[in-house]
């Protein structure tokens, strides 16, 4: 005669063990989505840039966009030449209505390629190369920044 104490007691086992397995397995799962992964850079194209095209200067009515975002293009500038970053640049069809962005950083060729103004937000060209921008951003309430390459050309 079999003992149903004893093949309960074994299936309990059974039991508890799957279990145990799975809450496991779904820890481990959980964790994993904590690991802290490089943000991704949001890409922005040549059809944001400032254009006489009404199709490419029109308003976005899109949620709002994620930081750091990389505008793709180079803008060219000739040395000697101004380039106003607020003017000539069609950032509401990177935004919605709600944003703001302030003075533009210098992060690689500050004051050999390109120097920043009094203005502070228009950009010198002062000798052939490269020049790389930072702007603080911030819209409908997100904060981060927005990276963008400026080729200085000779004149």
């Amino acid at each position: 005669m079999k003992n149903r104490n004893s093949f309960s007691f074994w299936r309990y086992k059974k039991i508890l063990i799957s279990l145990s397995l799975g809450f496991l397995s779904a820890s481990i799962v959980s964790c994993a989505d904590d690991v802290e992964t490089e943000e991704e850079l949001i890409v922005i194209d040549s059809a944001y840039v400032t254009s006489s095209t009404p199709s490419l200067v029109t308003t976005s009515m899109a949620p709002p966009v994620p930081y750091p975002i990389q505008i793709k293009d180079e803008i060219k500038i000739k040395v000697g030449e101004v380039f106003n970053t607020y003017e000539d640049f069609d950032w509401y069809s990177v935004f919605s209505s709600n944003f703001s962005i302030t003075n533009p950083e210098i992060i690689e060729g500050d004051g050999t390629v390109c120097v920043i103004t009094e203005n502070f937000l228009e950009v010198l060209g002062k000798a052939p190369g490269y020049c790389f921008l930072k702007f603080p951003s911030s819209n409908a309430g997100i904060e981060g920044f927005i990276f963008q390459t400026i080729a200085v050309i000779e004149g």
